[in-house]
């Protein structure tokens, strides 16, 4: 069985990176925060970070992976974004991120990850923090004003959507509400419909056996070819074979 406090400790003696521990928490309302390896195994998380584990204590996530504690889905976007900031050294600062909560809510978190550094400069880990937009209040004020948008996304998903209909309820031109839902999520009101779509499509794979074609209706696509090629297209693979890799 792992020694998780030796773990921990030989960790933290290898880490010399105060700016980059500085640059953090100066993004921080102090919601999720973790730390990692270059292996990516978890090294330190405050106490919310543990619950959004799943987990009581600091301990039990201590030496262990995202695919340890989140649907595989999940776990391997999170590898991708932590790979480029270790390879790369660059910082990744308030990307707006989409992600069922541990009841399977879904709901928008905003993520900041650092590279960490050792003693002789190298990159030996990261420190991240998860902000929930529910929780984050002022700080977060340019998402929040979209909240009223991202909840009836969130609620009407299974039926036609227009672009409309969504700067109608934020009292804007539809140009002006494309252009500010751009700004602040880095993608257009179509994109995040869409997101929202294959979002609540690959939990319905990946938890229930309805048919392909049923999910495909209840989640908002025209017919089973349609929502076969748009999950293709942002997952990489079928609705078929995600069903296949996440469920045995």
């Amino acid at each position: 069985m792992m020694d998780t406090v030796k773990f921990k400790a030989d960790f933290l003696k290898q880490m010399h990176s105060p700016q980059q521990m500085q640059l953090l928490f100066n993004y921080l309302p102090d919601i999720y925060f973790f730390a990692k390896d270059r292996k990516g195994r978890f090294v330190m998380g405050n106490d919310y970070f543990v619950r959004q584990c799943g987990v009581e204590t600091e301990a039990e996530i201590i030496g262990k992976s995202d695919f340890d504690f989140f649907p595989m889905s999940r776990a391997e976007n999170y590898v991708e974004d932590d790979r480029h900031v270790m390879e790369t050294g660059e910082s990744m600062i308030d990307r707006v991120e989409l992600a069922p909560d541990p009841g399977n809510s879904i709901n928008w978190f905003i993520t900041t990850k650092v590279p960490l550094y050792s003693t002789e400069g190298e990159i030996i880990g990261l420190a991240g923090t998860a902000r929930d937009v529910d929780r984050a209040g002022l700080a977060l004020l340019p998402y929040t004003e979209m909240r009223t948008v991202l909840e009836y996304v969130k609620e009407n998903h299974p039926y036609p959507i227009e672009v409309k209909e969504l700067a109608a309820l934020m009292h804007l031109s539809v140009s002006q509400f494309e252009r500010r839902f751009r700004k602040v999520f880095q993608i257009s009101p179509l994109k995040h419909i869409m997101n929202v779509r294959i979002r609540s499509a690959s939990l319905r794979l990946t938890t229930t056996n309805d048919t392909i074609a049923s999910i495909a209706l209840d989640c908002g696509f025209y017919d089973h070819s349609h929502f076969t090629r748009n999950f293709r297209k942002t997952m990489g693979v079928s609705p078929k074979e995600y069903r296949r890799q996440y469920m045995g």
